[in-house]
């Protein structure tokens, strides 16, 4: 009989080191061999000539992890998969990843394994705050609200009138 706990304590979670670009073609294959993975994705955001591009990337670009046994899995696997270069060591170990890095990592993302990372700045109401992007972009405001997962409410003024105005959370900095 096997005590639930010492099943825990038998895998371990460990970083592979992807081929560049390849992180989402390693993952997929080391699955169809049946290791349990994890690739953390994260929205991001840039402005190129003026307009605004979203998408989704490795939050850890190149690198995924892997639960492996810590007893009885053969990691060979793992160096001739599509994508994958090998395991990260330290000296002739596996790097273990700890258990409690991946859980708050799993905790949080969103259903589709998202990351939410504009979200990680919090502002106070009334705080100084300065439109770094958009139309906008150069003028102060001030900080009012959170409206959704990315979007912000801040007051701006213009022409000596102040107007609530709904921005991304990514084209603000305090200022």
């Amino acid at each position: 009989m096997f005590d639930s706990g010492n099943i825990a304590n038998a895998f371990r979670w460990h970083a592979v080191f992807c081929k560049p670009r390849q992180d989402d073609r390693a993952e997929e294959h080391l699955r169809n061999q049946g290791f349990e993975t994890f690739r953390p994705r994260a929205r991001q955001h840039s402005t190129r000539n003026g307009k605004r591009r979203v998408w989704i990337d490795s939050m850890f670009p190149r690198y995924l992890f892997v639960r492996l046994s810590a007893t009885n899995q053969d990691w060979g696997p793992i160096r001739s998969t599509r994508g994958a270069i090998g395991l990260v060591r330290t000296g002739q170990q596996a790097a273990q990843v700890p258990e409690t890095v991946i859980e708050d990592l799993q905790r949080r993302c969103d259903e589709n394994g998202i990351i939410n990372l504009s979200g990680s700045i919090d502002y106070r109401p009334d705080e100084p705050v300065e439109i770094i992007d958009g139309p906008c972009a150069g003028y102060r405001a001030i900080f009012q609200a959170r409206t959704g997962a990315e979007r912000v409410c801040v007051l701006l003024t213009l022409l000596n009138h102040q107007r609530r105005v709904e921005v991304p959370d990514c084209a603000i900095r305090r200022a």
